[in-house]
Order: structure tokens, then sequence, then C-alpha cells
């Protein structure tokens, strides 16, 4: 059995130079103690500004390595406007496995007003050999943007013969009918959407689920549920919604 798990970080812009420490938390050093409490294989996380995935770097655990680039280059410009420096977000996954290879994607965005990135790594995992991971966080303002984003990850994701899993802040319900026809095509891929069947975002009215999983039919769901301890209450926005999955013989 192994764990994975999609954990909207908070990007916290309106803290000037955030880096993960907030009134007076280590927020990263909470997420180490979540990866370990759980025991998880595999994070995909959002809304990581470039401070703290620096901090990341530094802080995680030494048996996790990080993978995924910024929506932004990395130069001169994004290092020293702050604007840009702020909002220059990466979607990395953090993974215990080997990584055989990694790319970051930029998604459909013409509509909006900053691309969206999708982060792609095939990695080793025992039971089940190559597995591609996929995390993203779509747009959050229109739904024709998320729309073509869920077109291209359809498309990214239908070229891989591996097992799949896919996660990330989607920012659309399942009371959404493009978001249910997405989740009609990955059946057809033999891919199936994990339901957390509670809201994950905090301050959400309705209580469904922003933030989801997906499974290739190979994984068996052992339990999923959201950490609603206390002591992370400062750590985001949003619940993490962890995943134990088994090999189904």
């Amino acid at each position: 059995m192994f764990t994975v798990a999609t954990i909207n970080i908070q990007n916290k812009y309106k803290v000037k130079n955030y880096d993960g420490t907030y009134q007076g938390l280590d927020n990263i050093l909470l997420l180490n103690r979540l990866l370990e409490q759980y025991h998880i294989d595999i994070a995909g996380l959002q809304e990581v500004n470039p401070r703290y995935y620096d901090q990341l770097r530094k802080k995680i655990s030494s048996c996790y390595h990080i993978h995924g680039k910024s929506r932004y280059f990395q130069n001169v410009l994004t290092r020293h406007i702050s604007f840009l420096h702020t909002f220059n977000e990466a979607v990395p996954v953090i993974t215990k496995h080997k990584v055989l290879h990694e790319k970051t994607m930029i998604l459909p965005f013409l509509s909006s007003y900053v691309p969206r990135i999708v982060t792609i790594l095939k990695i080793q995992v025992k039971d089940f050999g190559e597995v591609f991971v996929f995390n993203t966080h779509l747009d959050d303002r229109k739904n024709k943007t998320k729309v073509a984003e869920l077109r291209r990850l359809f498309k990214l994701i239908q070229k891989v013969k591996s097992p799949v899993i896919l996660m990330g802040d989607f920012n659309m319900t399942l009371k959404n009918d493009d978001f249910r026809k997405f989740i009609q095509d990955l059946e057809k891929l033999h891919i199936h959407h994990v339901d957390a069947k509670e809201k994950t975002f905090k301050g959400a009215k309705s209580n469904y689920a922003i933030d989801h999983l997906f499974l290739s039919d190979c994984f068996h769901v052992e339990c999923v549920f959201l950490e609603k301890d206390k002591k992370y209450q400062n750590f985001s926005d949003h619940y993490p919604v962890i995943c134990q999955i088994s090999p189904k013989f």
C-alpha cells in the first residue's frame, strides 16, 4: 500500500515576501510533518511561489525529492519584479520514488490573465512499474479557460500507456457539467475519479470538492480523507486530500 495526496498550500500573497512562515508557524515544517505522519509517497502541491519553493528545497525531509518548474521562466525579470515573483507559482510533485522523466507544460490560457501549468512525472513504483503523475491547478475564473485546460490534459493523458495518477486543484466541482464530461472521458481510458465527498476549499459555500484525484483502474482505493486536524488550521485555505491505495489484483 502507498499514499498519494493533493495539497494546495496557499500562496499567501498578501504577506510580504511570503516564504512559508506565517503567524509564528513554519508551514513548510508542518507540510513535512504531514508527509511523514501519513507516510505519503507522492504529493502534488499547488500555489507554490518561488520563495516557498526555495525554502521547501532546504527544509523538506531528505527522503523526498521535489520536481516541477514555475509558470514563468526564472530570469532577472521574474526575480526582481515583485508581482511576477509573487505569482510565479509552481505545481511541484514531491515523491520518494525514482523519477525517470519530468516535464512542466503550459496549459491553454489566452482567455484568462495568467498561464496555468501541469507538472508531469514518470516514476518507478514497486508493484506497478512505470507510473505517470500529473499535477495541476486550473484557472479560477473563466469556465471557458478551464474547459480548454481540461481538453489539453485529456490529450496528454490519452497518449500515456502506463498507469496514471492525476491530481490537483481543478477549481471545479461535480456540479459542473464540463467537469463531469471530463470524468466520463477519463473513464473510457480506465481512469477513475476518487470522490472526497465534501468540500476541500474551506471557504466554499457548497459541500463539494474542488481538489481532485484520479487513478487508473489498476489502483485500489483503501480510503480517502481530508486532513482537518487543528494543528493544520492556518496551514492553508484548503484541506489536504489524502488517499491510500494498493494494487488491484
